[in-house]
Order: C-alpha cells, then structure tokens, then sequence
C-alpha cells in the first residue's frame, strides 16, 4: 500500500481505449461492405467517385484542434463544434473529396480515419457517402 499516492498526478483516461478502437474499426469495414452493396444496386460502380461526410467526437478542446489540423492536411472540408447533445463534447465533421467507391479505398480511407481518430484520442462515431 504506497500511502502517498495521492500526491502522484493522475493519468488521463483517454476517450477511445485500444478495444473501443478494435470494435469500431470492425464496425466501420461492415458499414463499408454495406455501403458498396448498396452502391452497387442503385448503379453505382467501382470507378465513380462520392464524397463521404464523416463525424468524430472528442473530450478536449485540444485533442480536436490537433485532429482538425491534420483532417486540413488531408484537404477535407472540416469543422469543430460543441456536440447538441453533450455540451462536453465537441464534434468533428466535414466532407472528403471524391474517392473511388471500390472496396480498396474505402477500407484504406475507413482505416485511416480510424487511426487518426485513435492517435488523437478521438472517437471516429460515423459517416456516410453522399452525391
């Protein structure tokens, strides 16, 4: 029993731990197969290009910041706000540029997202193709 260990400063709990992160990443590539069978039905083939409107949450004014920035560098419409539903959350949300609707680059930009997302502690919640 260390009597003291009070006075030690308390570790962070990061927002996302490695198994959220596991779960979501799994969730995200069925929504991708999903998405493509849908795709496909209404016409859509593995050469036409959509853009996909994605959304993160984040637990720090700062950890969305460094998220934002580095969603800039990517050349995507980005945008923070406070969340409507939890005013200690704070949503990022913008818009890809066109990507190719093939399985490949939809799981390489599923997966992207998903460890960015994870290296700034940030939850990748969700998103969905558009016209």
């Amino acid at each position: 029993m260390n009597i003291l260990s009070f006075l030690k400063p308390k570790k962070q709990k990061r927002l996302v731990s490695v198994n959220d992160f596991n779960s979501s990443l799994g969730r995200h590539y069925r929504f991708a197969t999903e998405s493509l069978v849908t795709l496909r039905d209404t016409g859509v083939e593995e050469e036409d290009e959509l853009k996909i409107d994605y959304f993160f949450y984040s637990d720090s004014p700062e950890k969305a910041q460094k998220l934002e920035k580095e969603i800039k560098k990517m050349d995507f419409i980005v945008n923070s706000e406070p969340a409507p539903h939890d005013k200690n959350l704070i949503v990022i949300s913008g818009t890809t540029p066109s990507i190719k609707m093939m399985h490949e680059s939809l799981s390489k930009w599923v997966t992207e997202m998903s460890e960015l997302a994870f290296k700034h502690d940030c939850s990748f919640d969700s998103w969905k193709i558009v016209n």
